[in-house]
């Protein structure tokens, strides 16, 4: 069970703990995630049109819904999980999302939203996870959030209810044969999206064993007997596809095609496998892809004065300079790959830092005017023909 001390105490919070500072979902995604996306985002205007609905409806909808149904987590409310988030959060690089606490006898955790985004954490996920585990999966979620997966997973859920009603007034013969491959794409793509979130959590906690334990407790918890669960014994579960005919195999694939999630067992061997490979060392070593400005990640967007969307992560404007919280704009000096002033990432087309507002280009100045014909000094000239003349 997390406790408020036990999370205090969280590997999380240690010192030692490695942040990944404007770190891309791109360091860590699955190979094929963003193959298989590809293949949603192929409908025509669709991008568009949930864009629209979500920062006119559907994120205002989620927000009332949870406002009005669940207990949000803050400073007053559940502070220790919410500082927990806000930590996780710290060492993905990510904008921190609303935090809802409710209660429900299912062992689980989800996200909602693309630009107002949410995490909803079941009582009793918080009951039965150590606080290592569940920082593992507050990293998953908040995964979802560095990806951008809020908006695409309200498509293939467009696609679910309202098929029907849409191929009707979309004018492409045959469009109705589309549905069935779209979906198993859609699919497809969340069961990566899954594994991809998987790293997430494990970037964010360090620590592969309690990933691991916490994955085995979503598919098997018994009260009392957690020390008699074996990893090896269920990453050996993933083997079992071996043991049966091919037919059995193609009916087993058929009739499990709609799981939005891998099986346990899988999850648990790609993310060991993932643990010990270089790719998952080189970011621990700080040599990843990195987003300085946020713009794939869902998350808060702030309305500047000068008509850019920054992410609310962000301290300034890295376009004009003025303050997130006030407009104003800050100081100036040369450009480079982090800034001369605060060592923020920084990257060609960020006038300004968006962390302490520094200014990351030289601004030309005018050439200095030959002697006696500076302004200065054509206006002493005008004065003292004046005076002559008088």
């Amino acid at each position: 069970m997390s406790t408020p001390v036990e999370i205090q105490r969280g590997r999380v919070f240690s010192a030692n703990q490695i942040l990944l500072p404007h770190i891309s979902y791109r360091s860590f995604v699955y190979p094929g995630d963003e193959e298989a996306l590809a293949a949603l985002t192929k409908v025509p205007g669709a991008s568009t049109l949930l864009i629209y609905l979500q920062k006119h409806f559907t994120e205002g909808l989620t927000f009332l819904e949870n406002n009005e149904q669940k207990i949000r987590a803050g400073e007053r409310s559940y502070a220790s999980l919410f500082k927990l988030v806000t930590r996780c959060a710290e060492i993905l690089s990510c904008p921190v999302p609303e935090v809802y606490v409710t209660t429900n006898p299912t062992l689980g955790a989800y996200t909602v939203g693309h630009r107002r985004t949410s995490i909803v954490l079941h009582s009793s996920l918080i009951e039965s996870l150590t606080a290592d585990e569940l920082s593992f999966v507050i990293g998953h979620e908040l995964g979802h959030i560095k990806c951008g997966h809020g908006l695409y997973r309200q498509l293939g859920s467009l696609l679910l209810q309202y098929w029907d009603a849409a191929s009707t007034l979309i004018p492409v013969p045959g469009i109705g044969l589309l549905r069935i491959p779209l979906l198993v794409a859609y699919w497809e793509w969340y069961r990566r999206a899954e594994h991809t979130c998987d790293r997430a959590g494990l970037l964010c906690l360090q620590n592969v064993q309690p990933g691991l334990t916490g994955l085995g407790k979503l598919a098997g918890k018994v009260e009392a007997f957690e020390d008699e669960f074996d990893v090896e014994a269920a990453i050996s579960q993933s083997m079992g596809h071996k043991e049966v005919n091919k037919l059995v195999l193609v009916v087993s694939i058929l009739n499990n095609a709609q799981n939005t999630h891998p099986f346990i067992p899988m999850r648990l061997k790609r993310l060991r496998e993932y643990s010990q490979s270089e790719d998952y060392a080189k970011i621990l070593r700080g040599d990843y892809i990195r987003d300085p400005l946020g713009l794939h990640e869902g998350g808060l967007r702030v309305n500047c004065a000068c008509g850019s969307e920054v992410n609310v992560k962000l301290s300034f404007c890295p376009k004009c300079g003025r303050s997130i919280d006030a407009d104003a704009p800050s100081g100036s000096n040369p450009t480079g790959t982090t800034c001369f002033k605060c060592g923020n990432q920084v990257t060609p087309e960020m006038a300004f830092c968006g962390a302490c507002g520094a200014r990351q280009e030289n601004v030309p100045q005018p050439p200095p005017a030959p002697p006696g014909n500076s302004p200065l000094d054509k206006l002493r000239s005008k004065a003292t023909g004046f005076l002559r003349r008088e």
